[in-house]
Protein backbone atom coordinates (compact mmCIF):
# COMPACT_ATOMS: atom_id res chain seq x y z
CA UNK A 1 0.00 0.00 0.00
CA UNK A 2 1.81 3.49 -1.03
CA UNK A 3 1.53 6.74 1.08
CA UNK A 4 -0.95 8.22 -0.68
CA UNK A 5 -3.31 4.73 0.68
CA UNK A 6 -2.26 5.37 4.07
CA UNK A 7 -2.44 8.91 4.69
CA UNK A 8 -6.37 8.37 3.42
CA UNK A 9 -7.26 5.44 5.85
CA UNK A 10 -5.67 7.40 8.89
CA UNK A 11 -7.47 10.53 8.37
CA UNK A 12 -10.74 8.40 7.76
CA UNK A 13 -10.54 7.35 10.69
CA UNK A 14 -12.04 10.07 12.03
CA UNK A 15 -14.02 11.20 8.89
CA UNK A 16 -17.72 10.15 7.99
CA UNK A 17 -19.70 10.44 5.74
CA UNK A 18 -23.08 12.50 6.50
CA UNK A 19 -25.81 13.53 4.18
CA UNK A 20 -28.86 14.56 3.27
CA UNK A 21 -31.96 16.54 3.69
CA UNK A 22 -33.66 17.71 0.12
CA UNK A 23 -33.84 21.38 0.99
CA UNK A 24 -33.88 22.02 -3.01
CA UNK A 25 -36.77 20.93 -5.91
CA UNK A 26 -33.40 20.93 -7.92
CA UNK A 27 -30.17 21.52 -8.49
CA UNK A 28 -30.12 25.29 -8.85
CA UNK A 29 -27.87 27.61 -10.93
CA UNK A 30 -23.82 27.13 -10.02
CA UNK A 31 -21.92 30.06 -8.83
CA UNK A 32 -18.96 31.07 -10.60
CA UNK A 33 -16.98 29.60 -7.91
CA UNK A 34 -19.11 26.51 -7.05
CA UNK A 35 -17.80 23.34 -8.52
CA UNK A 36 -19.81 20.89 -10.21
CA UNK A 37 -18.69 17.11 -10.94
CA UNK A 38 -20.60 14.74 -12.76
CA UNK A 39 -19.63 11.37 -12.78
CA UNK A 40 -21.15 8.64 -14.95
CA UNK A 41 -20.03 4.88 -15.68
CA UNK A 42 -17.98 6.10 -18.83
CA UNK A 43 -16.68 9.50 -17.58
CA UNK A 44 -16.30 12.54 -15.42
CA UNK A 45 -16.58 16.15 -16.14
CA UNK A 46 -15.98 19.45 -13.78
CA UNK A 47 -17.72 22.22 -14.72
CA UNK A 48 -18.96 20.51 -18.00
CA UNK A 49 -15.57 19.38 -18.94
CA UNK A 50 -14.79 15.90 -19.29
CA UNK A 51 -11.63 15.45 -17.49
CA UNK A 52 -11.04 11.41 -17.03
CA UNK A 53 -12.08 8.06 -17.40
CA UNK A 54 -14.07 6.28 -14.75
CA UNK A 55 -13.32 3.05 -15.24
CA UNK A 56 -9.50 4.13 -15.37
CA UNK A 57 -9.29 6.85 -13.12
CA UNK A 58 -12.03 5.74 -10.39
CA UNK A 59 -12.62 2.00 -10.69
CA UNK A 60 -9.43 0.70 -11.25
CA UNK A 61 -7.80 2.03 -8.14
CA UNK A 62 -7.53 0.26 -5.18
CA UNK A 63 -10.86 0.52 -2.57
CA UNK A 64 -8.37 1.15 -0.13
CA UNK A 65 -6.75 3.84 -1.54
CA UNK A 66 -9.68 6.05 -1.86
CA UNK A 67 -8.38 9.03 -3.25
CA UNK A 68 -8.96 9.88 -7.40
CA UNK A 69 -5.44 11.42 -7.48
CA UNK A 70 -5.99 13.33 -11.32
CA UNK A 71 -9.70 14.37 -10.47
CA UNK A 72 -8.27 15.90 -6.46
CA UNK A 73 -5.61 17.83 -8.16
CA UNK A 74 -8.25 19.49 -10.65
CA UNK A 75 -10.65 20.01 -7.36
CA UNK A 76 -7.34 21.36 -5.29
CA UNK A 77 -6.40 23.92 -8.11
CA UNK A 78 -9.70 25.23 -7.86
CA UNK A 79 -10.23 25.80 -4.76
CA UNK A 80 -7.15 26.90 -4.13
CA UNK A 81 -7.57 30.37 -6.52
CA UNK A 82 -11.26 30.71 -5.52
CA UNK A 83 -10.08 30.94 -1.77
CA UNK A 84 -7.04 33.22 -2.75
CA UNK A 85 -9.50 35.60 -4.48
CA UNK A 86 -11.99 35.49 -1.75
CA UNK A 87 -9.31 36.20 1.15
CA UNK A 88 -7.90 39.10 -1.16
CA UNK A 89 -11.65 40.35 -1.40
CA UNK A 90 -12.15 40.10 2.07
CA UNK A 91 -14.59 37.30 1.56
CA UNK A 92 -16.21 34.64 3.45
CA UNK A 93 -13.66 31.77 2.54
CA UNK A 94 -16.26 28.91 3.63
CA UNK A 95 -18.04 29.80 0.68
CA UNK A 96 -15.71 28.25 -1.35
CA UNK A 97 -16.32 24.76 0.18
CA UNK A 98 -19.35 24.38 -1.60
CA UNK A 99 -19.32 22.04 -4.77
CA UNK A 100 -22.44 19.72 -6.36
CA UNK A 101 -22.41 16.54 -7.69
CA UNK A 102 -24.25 14.60 -9.52
CA UNK A 103 -23.60 10.52 -10.05
CA UNK A 104 -24.86 7.93 -12.22
CA UNK A 105 -27.43 5.56 -10.37
CA UNK A 106 -25.37 2.66 -11.83
CA UNK A 107 -22.22 3.90 -9.79
CA UNK A 108 -20.90 1.67 -7.44
CA UNK A 109 -21.19 2.55 -3.44
CA UNK A 110 -17.15 2.11 -3.55
CA UNK A 111 -16.76 4.79 -6.31
CA UNK A 112 -19.52 7.11 -4.52
CA UNK A 113 -17.23 6.70 -1.40
CA UNK A 114 -13.73 7.13 -2.97
CA UNK A 115 -15.32 10.52 -4.33
CA UNK A 116 -16.67 11.70 -1.39
CA UNK A 117 -13.05 11.00 0.01
CA UNK A 118 -11.41 12.87 -3.23
CA UNK A 119 -13.88 16.03 -2.77
CA UNK A 120 -12.99 16.34 1.06
CA UNK A 121 -9.12 16.05 0.31
CA UNK A 122 -9.49 18.64 -2.06
CA UNK A 123 -11.15 21.12 0.16
CA UNK A 124 -14.80 20.47 -0.39
CA UNK A 125 -16.62 20.26 2.81
CA UNK A 126 -20.49 20.95 1.41
CA UNK A 127 -21.86 19.07 -0.94
CA UNK A 128 -25.03 18.92 -2.69
CA UNK A 129 -25.83 15.55 -4.92
CA UNK A 130 -28.37 14.23 -7.34
CA UNK A 131 -28.24 10.23 -7.60
CA UNK A 132 -29.64 9.06 -11.00
CA UNK A 133 -32.40 10.90 -12.35
CA UNK A 134 -33.96 12.01 -9.73
CA UNK A 135 -33.44 15.42 -9.24
CA UNK A 136 -36.38 16.75 -7.27
CA UNK A 137 -34.39 15.09 -4.45
CA UNK A 138 -31.11 17.07 -3.71
CA UNK A 139 -28.90 15.47 -0.78
CA UNK A 140 -26.86 17.98 1.34
CA UNK A 141 -23.23 16.16 2.69
CA UNK A 142 -22.13 17.95 5.09
CA UNK A 143 -18.06 16.20 5.84
CA UNK A 144 -16.32 17.45 9.11
CA UNK A 145 -14.02 20.60 9.02
CA UNK A 146 -10.57 20.16 9.64
CA UNK A 147 -11.07 21.98 13.04
CA UNK A 148 -13.66 19.54 14.18
CA UNK A 149 -11.53 16.56 13.26
CA UNK A 150 -10.18 14.27 16.13
CA UNK A 151 -8.95 10.88 17.48
CA UNK A 152 -10.17 8.75 20.42
CA UNK A 153 -7.34 6.94 21.97
CA UNK A 154 -9.07 3.70 22.46
CA UNK A 155 -11.43 1.40 20.86
CA UNK A 156 -14.38 3.21 19.79
CA UNK A 157 -17.15 1.31 20.54
CA UNK A 158 -19.43 1.27 17.09
CA UNK A 159 -17.19 -1.62 16.11
CA UNK A 160 -19.28 -1.41 12.55
CA UNK A 161 -17.24 -3.90 10.71
CA UNK A 162 -17.23 -6.63 13.41
CA UNK A 163 -21.06 -5.96 13.41
CA UNK A 164 -21.10 -6.16 9.72
CA UNK A 165 -20.19 -9.57 10.04
CA UNK A 166 -22.62 -10.12 12.98
CA UNK A 167 -24.89 -8.83 10.84
CA UNK A 168 -24.22 -11.20 7.44
CA UNK A 169 -25.69 -14.10 9.70
CA UNK A 170 -28.54 -12.09 11.68
CA UNK A 171 -26.67 -12.63 14.72
CA UNK A 172 -26.66 -10.25 17.93
CA UNK A 173 -23.26 -9.15 19.29
CA UNK A 174 -22.92 -9.67 22.74
CA UNK A 175 -20.64 -7.54 25.11
CA UNK A 176 -18.99 -10.19 26.06
CA UNK A 177 -18.29 -11.80 22.78
CA UNK A 178 -16.98 -8.31 21.82
CA UNK A 179 -14.38 -8.84 25.22
CA UNK A 180 -13.39 -12.30 23.91
CA UNK A 181 -12.26 -11.21 20.20
CA UNK A 182 -11.25 -7.83 20.77
CA UNK A 183 -7.62 -7.17 22.04
CA UNK A 184 -7.09 -4.49 24.80
CA UNK A 185 -9.77 -5.56 27.25
CA UNK A 186 -8.88 -2.75 29.44
CA UNK A 187 -9.28 0.03 26.50
CA UNK A 188 -12.69 -1.33 25.41
CA UNK A 189 -13.69 -1.47 28.76
CA UNK A 190 -13.01 2.52 29.57
CA UNK A 191 -15.10 3.21 25.77
CA UNK A 192 -17.67 0.74 26.53
CA UNK A 193 -18.19 2.48 30.63
CA UNK A 194 -21.15 4.66 30.30
CA UNK A 195 -21.85 4.07 26.56
CA UNK A 196 -25.54 5.08 25.81
CA UNK A 197 -25.48 5.75 22.16
CA UNK A 198 -28.33 3.99 20.48
CA UNK A 199 -25.43 3.64 17.25
CA UNK A 200 -28.26 2.63 14.62
CA UNK A 201 -26.39 0.59 11.89
CA UNK A 202 -28.03 -0.30 8.91
CA UNK A 203 -27.59 -2.39 5.69
CA UNK A 204 -29.20 -5.13 3.19
CA UNK A 205 -28.24 -8.28 2.08
CA UNK A 206 -29.76 -10.17 -1.42
CA UNK A 207 -30.69 -13.70 0.10
CA UNK A 208 -31.89 -16.17 -2.81
CA UNK A 209 -33.43 -12.89 -4.87
CA UNK A 210 -35.29 -11.33 -1.68
CA UNK A 211 -33.91 -8.12 -0.01
CA UNK A 212 -33.60 -8.46 4.04
CA UNK A 213 -32.65 -5.21 5.50
CA UNK A 214 -30.68 -5.88 8.70
CA UNK A 215 -30.54 -3.60 11.88
CA UNK A 216 -28.16 -3.54 14.37
CA UNK A 217 -28.50 -1.25 17.58
CA UNK A 218 -27.45 -0.59 21.49
CA UNK A 219 -30.71 -1.20 22.44
CA UNK A 220 -29.90 -0.04 26.13
CA UNK A 221 -30.07 3.25 25.28
CA UNK A 222 -33.76 3.37 25.41
CA UNK A 223 -33.59 2.23 28.81
CA UNK A 224 -33.29 4.48 31.58
CA UNK A 225 -29.76 4.09 33.63
CA UNK A 226 -28.94 0.82 31.96
CA UNK A 227 -25.31 -0.17 30.97
CA UNK A 228 -24.51 -1.56 27.72
CA UNK A 229 -24.82 -5.48 27.36
CA UNK A 230 -25.70 -6.03 23.23
CA UNK A 231 -25.68 -4.84 19.70
CA UNK A 232 -29.41 -6.43 19.10
CA UNK A 233 -30.75 -7.28 15.94
CA UNK A 234 -33.48 -6.66 13.82
CA UNK A 235 -34.45 -8.12 10.16
CA UNK A 236 -36.90 -6.77 7.44
CA UNK A 237 -38.13 -8.41 4.66
CA UNK A 238 -40.15 -5.35 3.56
CA UNK A 239 -38.85 -1.89 3.11
CA UNK A 240 -42.30 -0.57 4.95
CA UNK A 241 -41.99 -2.44 7.93
CA UNK A 242 -38.14 -1.07 7.96
CA UNK A 243 -39.65 2.77 8.07
CA UNK A 244 -41.87 1.45 10.89
CA UNK A 245 -39.62 0.28 13.16
CA UNK A 246 -37.65 3.45 12.85
CA UNK A 247 -39.87 6.12 13.41
CA UNK A 248 -40.45 3.88 16.68
CA UNK A 249 -36.97 3.87 17.47
CA UNK A 250 -36.99 7.85 16.44
CA UNK A 251 -39.54 8.55 18.77
CA UNK A 252 -38.21 6.83 21.50
CA UNK A 253 -35.11 8.25 21.34
CA UNK A 254 -36.00 11.16 20.48
CA UNK A 255 -32.88 11.83 18.74
CA UNK A 256 -34.45 14.48 16.32
CA UNK A 257 -34.39 17.02 19.33
CA UNK A 258 -30.95 16.17 19.73
CA UNK A 259 -29.54 20.04 18.22
CA UNK A 260 -26.33 20.34 20.51
CA UNK A 261 -23.79 22.16 18.75
CA UNK A 262 -20.20 19.32 18.63
CA UNK A 263 -16.86 20.67 18.58
CA UNK A 264 -15.39 17.76 17.93
CA UNK A 265 -16.73 15.03 14.44
CA UNK A 266 -15.59 11.89 16.43
CA UNK A 267 -18.36 13.01 19.24
CA UNK A 268 -21.07 12.54 16.44
CA UNK A 269 -20.13 8.46 15.94
CA UNK A 270 -23.13 6.36 17.10
CA UNK A 271 -25.52 9.22 17.63
CA UNK A 272 -26.72 8.72 13.83
CA UNK A 273 -28.01 6.26 11.49
CA UNK A 274 -24.95 4.34 9.72
CA UNK A 275 -25.26 3.03 6.29
CA UNK A 276 -22.65 0.18 5.64
CA UNK A 277 -22.25 -1.86 1.91
CA UNK A 278 -19.74 -3.20 0.31
CA UNK A 279 -18.06 -1.68 -2.64
CA UNK A 280 -20.28 -3.05 -5.33
CA UNK A 281 -23.27 -2.18 -4.30
CA UNK A 282 -25.31 -0.22 -6.84
CA UNK A 283 -26.21 3.64 -5.99
CA UNK A 284 -29.66 2.67 -7.28
CA UNK A 285 -30.37 0.25 -4.76
CA UNK A 286 -28.72 3.05 -1.71
CA UNK A 287 -30.90 5.69 -3.10
CA UNK A 288 -34.16 5.13 -1.62
CA UNK A 289 -32.90 3.99 1.64
CA UNK A 290 -31.05 8.06 1.97
CA UNK A 291 -34.64 9.44 0.67
CA UNK A 292 -36.74 7.57 3.63
CA UNK A 293 -34.00 8.47 6.33
CA UNK A 294 -34.36 11.96 5.66
CA UNK A 295 -37.98 11.58 6.05
CA UNK A 296 -37.28 10.75 9.55
CA UNK A 297 -34.80 13.20 10.32
CA UNK A 298 -31.65 11.85 9.67
CA UNK A 299 -29.58 14.12 7.93
CA UNK A 300 -26.61 16.57 8.03
CA UNK A 301 -24.89 15.03 11.18
CA UNK A 302 -27.51 12.26 12.01
CA UNK A 303 -26.49 10.07 9.08
CA UNK A 304 -22.80 8.25 8.33
CA UNK A 305 -21.60 6.48 5.30
CA UNK A 306 -19.11 3.55 5.77
CA UNK A 307 -17.77 0.75 3.66
CA UNK A 308 -16.46 -2.69 3.68
CA UNK A 309 -14.29 -4.53 1.25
Amino acid sequence: MNLNCLVSLFCLLSLFFLAACNEDNELSPFKSYEVHLDVNAANYALNGKIIGNTQEDISAIDIDCLRILPLESELMRIWSAEREKSLKNNQPADEFDIAKLHVDDNLSYGDFYKIFVTMYFAGYTNIKYVVGSDFKNVYNLKLPTKSSMCFCSGDSPMLPFLRYKYMRHRQKLSFNEILALREGGNLILECFEDYNDLDFLLTFFDDNNERVYVVSLNEDALKENSSFHEFAIYTFKKEVDLWKFLGEITSRAELQKENKAVKCSYDLLGKQVTLIFPKDVLMKDIAPLIKGLNVYGYNGDKINFMKVN
